[in-house]
């Protein structure tokens, strides 16, 4: 199996749909990571609180997978029962992420396989008994956890791996908890690189580590995936880090299990301009989902300043009075060219079309999406008064220009080369032009327009912005306010960007988004050539200098939070924060203690 192959298999394990549901925060060990201190303690979720939440991954996200989580899941009284539960409904698999205490015993273990229990992830984080334990804050941890894998390991019911949490006492020594943890019989790993959240942040002096100092460790490690014995996954670490290694990228969909985790957060910030408890610049630098929020933060500034441009709705999901923030034109896609002409649109706005076909171009106030050379063939050459064309770069359609180069260079005022981004990997293998930085060295048009690309991935160009695109689907039907998840898969499709370690010696560096993910993951980081001196770096900064004389800010260099952006014209505002479950229930539970507490105050002496 090639690398290429390899990697599409590894992403369709990645994106199977699949569900996490909380059933406690309660817990048996005192992890210094811990990434739940900070919410409320020791709750237990009614049951059927858990079993309306076992029913929305399957009824709305239609996940065939479900992870059982906590705190520590196995301490819930009916653990047992929502493993049967999730069965019962249709989940082909249910795994749990557990501490082992209870796992680890034999009697507990075959319960809760008989229930329905297919995958354990046992949380290894230290080689001996004193790292592990320390970690955990637990003692005799080690011992329980290592007799539950040995155990489970030898059961050919369960799917057993190995979850490690990265930090500064234990990344020296990576390796040899690996190690172990094959002797014991695991073939599967997850190794997570530590976040500032909660407990991890409040230990960050003795847990925050920096991963250029640990290379060595880190990689010997990472490259036991390519045994064939072997699957490693890096959960959350920092992609610059793995230059040379692009093919343990985490699967960019792990972003929106993020933001489900915090979705009424993030809900709240949408709605109330709320911001997250977590946003403070010092935690941001080092957290996964800080991307995910700075595109958030960019929709919404977007609706403050009115600085869309097109308002996408192919589905006509909305019948929206006028054309929201600031949209001038219309997106359509239409099977032929003759078409254009009769999309519906407000008067004096423009349209922003795809065409099936390749048949001539009417006059109008049209941009024009190329993406196949038949199109370029018939639209290039005689392009109608008002017509636009935005020719998005692939492998055929660079192939064309290439040879046209002179038809190219006769349209320069009137096209734009525009770099697309692909949610999935399997796209930018299939579509994306090999070394792009390469391909417009040889097209040698200066004054070409292109958007989509870093610097110096376009060399000689005049660099654009992207074309400012607002699509529907973005928005909840039923409320008109921007919706969570189709926001943080627009992310992963669209901003989910990254660098090399190098770039940071680039002149562009803090006005460049770096490269879509997915063409890292495919051609690898060593696209990224930083621009540090040259006629191209000096043009570049001065054309990016012009466009944004103050760098673009991102959260995690302290840019403000923004109040809520508006509903779509028509729709109600929000009318006010939600509540999270967890909240709720420790309400209740501390109004439960606070009637007893007043019963016992009014009974007579000696009856208490």
């Amino acid at each position: 199996m090639s690398r290429r192959e390899e990697m599409l298999e590894r992403e369709k394990v990645a994106n199977r749909k699949k569900h996490w549901v909380r059933t406690v925060t309660a817990c048996n060990s005192r992890c210094l990571f811990c990434l739940d201190t900070d919410t409320p303690r020791n709750l237990y979720l009614p049951d059927e609180d858990v079993q309306a939440e076992l029913r929305r991954g399957r009824e709305e996200l239609d996940a065939d997978k479900v992870i059982i989580s906590g705190g520590e899941a196995s301490l819930h009284p009916n653990f047992f029962e929502h493993i049967a539960y999730a069965k019962s409904i249709g989940y082909d698999r249910v795994q749990t992420v557990t501490n082992g205490f209870f796992l680890g015993e034999e009697d507990f273990y075959e319960q809760a396989v008989t229930a329905g229990l297919g995958e354990i992830t046992w949380s290894l984080h230290g080689h001996t008994a004193e790292l592990h334990n320390e970690l955990t804050g637990t003692p005799n941890a080690f011992r329980k956890m290592t007799r539950g894998i040995a155990r489970a390991v030898r059961d050919h019911r369960m799917i057993t791996n190995v979850d490690v949490v990265i930090c500064k006492p234990n990344v020296g020594v990576l390796d040899k908890i690996v190690e172990l943890a094959i002797r014991l019989g695991v073939h599967e790993f997850d190794l997570l690189h530590v976040i500032p959240q909660a407990a991890a942040y409040d230990n960050r002096d003795a847990l925050f580590y920096d991963p250029a100092e640990h290379l060595d460790v880190l990689h010997k490690v990472f490259k036991l995936n390519r045994h064939p014995r072997f699957v490693i996954w890096t959960n959350r670490f920092p992609v610059p880090f793995l230059e040379g290694l692009e093919d343990l990228v985490q699967d960019p969909h792990k972003m929106l299990d993020e933001v489900n985790g915090r979705r009424f957060m993030v809900r709240n910030y949408l709605d109330t301009g709320k911001a997250l408890d977590c946003r403070q610049p010092e935690r941001c630098v080092h957290c996964f989902i800080e991307p995910f929020c700075t595109t958030m933060d960019k929709t919404v500034q977007g609706q403050h300043d009115r600085s869309f441009e097109v308002w996408q709705d192919t589905s006509s999901t909305f019948q929206l009075p006028a054309l929201p923030f600031g949209c001038s034109r219309v997106g359509a896609d239409v099977e032929r060219a003759a078409d254009l002409t009769d999309v519906p649109r407000p008067p004096g706005a423009g349209l922003y079309a795809r065409v099936q076909g390749a048949d001539p171009l009417p006059p109008g106030d049209f941009v024009v999406v190329a993406e196949r050379p038949d199109q370029l063939e018939a639209w290039l050459p005689q392009l109608p008064e008002g017509v636009h064309l935005d020719v998005l770069l692939n492998q055929a359609v660079a192939l064309w220009l290439a040879g046209h180069r002179d038809l190219l260079a006769a349209n320069l005022d009137r096209v734009v080369v525009h770099q697309p981004t692909h949610e999935h990997l399997q796209a930018a293998s299939e579509q994306d032009v090999r070394n792009p930085a390469g391909f417009f060295r040889h097209l040698a048009l200066p004054g070409l327009r292109v958007s989509g690309l870093p610097a110096c991935l376009a060399p000689g160009t005049r660099l654009q912005p992207d074309r400012a695109i607002l699509s529907a689907d973005l928005f909840d039907p039923q409320t008109g306010r921007l919706a969570i998840r189709p926001l943080a898969r627009h992310h992963v499709d669209t901003h989910y960007r990254s660098k090399s370690l190098r770039c940071r010696d680039c002149r562009v560096n803090d006005r460049c988004e770096g490269i879509h993910v997915n063409m890292i993951r495919d051609q690898g980081l060593k696209l990224a050539q930083p621009l540090v001196d040259g006629d191209w770096a000096d043009d570049a900064q001065a054309q990016l200098t012009a466009c944004w004389p103050v760098p673009p800010g991102r959260v995690e260099t302290g840019a403000p939070p923004l109040a809520p952006g508006a509903s779509l014209p028509g729709f109600a505002e929000a009318d006010g924060p939600v509540l999270d479950p967890l909240a709720v229930v420790a309400r209740d539970k501390q109004q439960k203690r606070a009637a007893r507490r007043a019963a016992l105050q009014v009974l007579p002496r000696g009856e208490a």
